[in-house]
């Protein structure tokens, strides 16, 4: 959980692209694009478990899209939600 002095730090002291280590700024326009700039798509795990329903991914998981996603959910980079939320809606869509 997040303490107040570093909802504080946020706020004095940008924080760098959570997927890339761009400097000031909490995801840069090509993070922003890998995570949502694609059309999601279906994704199937190998082998597959029977009745499996539809999966869709809202970009590939790797680099850029699991830094974010790990800032997010380990690290408490609540700013990412916007951007995060944005993807899974597309893939929710699809």
């Amino acid at each position: 959980m997040r303490g107040w002095w570093q909802d504080l730090t946020d706020l004095v002291l940008p924080a760098d692209c959570a997927g890339c280590g761009r400097p000031r700024v909490a995801l840069c326009a090509g993070c922003r694009a890998a995570l949502c700039g694609a059309a999601p798509r279906r994704v199937r795990p190998d082998p597959e478990p029977r009745g499996l329903p539809v999966v869709h991914a809202a970009a590939a998981y790797g680099e850029a899209v699991r830094a974010v996603l790990l800032a997010h959910k380990e690290r408490g980079a609540l700013p990412l939600a916007g951007a995060l939320g944005e993807a899974l809606a597309g893939a929710v869509r699809s």
